[in-house]
This record gives structure tokens, sequence and C-alpha cells, in this order.
């Protein structure tokens, strides 16, 4: 006992930094990210329902061919968003690459329309005043919102 009393600073500052460290501990383990759970949360809990057809996307992709100055299209599902990818030729105007935006459309089901956004980009390997130009969907919207920089 008279270890204690002789040392009283000591077990106080030893009584202060532990309770620092439980409280440090606990609040890291509260407010850091928890990399077990889903990254997008509950919203993608019915995304089995709104599969898309990759024999609908590749007659998309196909149907780009009729389309002179298309080089290449690509697309890519990242939660609720469809990403088309359109690389065309610096000659193709901007009214063909909305047309060709609004067709993409055509490949999609009504139920898919309400429920994933879309997000087309145009760009082109050579110089263009026109390209990269983008157009965006909302799923509560009927056409394309565009944007070109």
């Amino acid at each position: 006992m008279k270890f204690f009393k002789s040392h009283k600073r000591l077990w106080i500052t030893l009584g202060i930094i532990f309770l620092i460290i439980i409280m440090g501990v606990l609040l890291y383990f509260r407010l850091s990210p928890d990399s077990k759970k889903n990254l997008y949360g509950n919203r993608l809990d019915d995304i089995e329902k709104y599969s898309i057809d990759e024999n609908r996307m590749n007659d998309m992709i196909a149907r780009a061919q009729e389309f002179v100055g298309i080089e290449s299209v690509s697309y890519h599902t990242q939660g609720r968003i469809v990403y088309i990818n359109v690389t065309v030729s610096a000659d193709f105007l901007k009214e063909q690459a909305v047309q060709y935006a609004n067709t993409t459309l055509e490949y999609f089901t009504d139920e898919e329309k309400s429920y994933y956004d879309f997000q087309i980009i145009f760009v082109c390997n050579s110089e263009s005043e026109i390209y990269p130009i983008m157009g965006a969907k909302h799923k509560t919207a009927e056409t394309y919102v565009w944007k070109q920089e």
C-alpha cells in the first residue's frame, strides 16, 4: 500500500493513458469503414430482376457498324449505371452521335430503363472540335441530356 501512495502520480498517469487508449480503440472501430459490408449498401438488393441480356448488347454493338464513322463500342455496368463508350472518327457529326445514342435505348426494356441510369460518351482518337461529348439519362428521364466539353 505504501508503494501505491508513494507513486500516486504515476498510477494516475497510467490510468489516464489506459483510458485514452481504450477510448481511441473504441473510436477507431466506431468510425472506421467496414470493408465486409457491400459498397452500395442495400441499393442493389433487387438488381437480379433487371439483368441485362448479353445478346441484346451484342446486337447494339453490331448495329453500330451501320453508322459510318463509329470505330468501336463497348459497355459495362457499375451498380445501377450503364456506361456506353463509343469511339468515332473526326468527321462523325454530333447529330449522328445523338441519333446513335437514342438507338442504344431501344435495346433496353422499359423496366431496365426505369431501373438503370445511362451514360454514353463519344470520343475521337484524333483532334476534333466536337468530341468528347457525353450524354446522361436518369432513370426517370425519357432521353439523354448532352454535355459537350
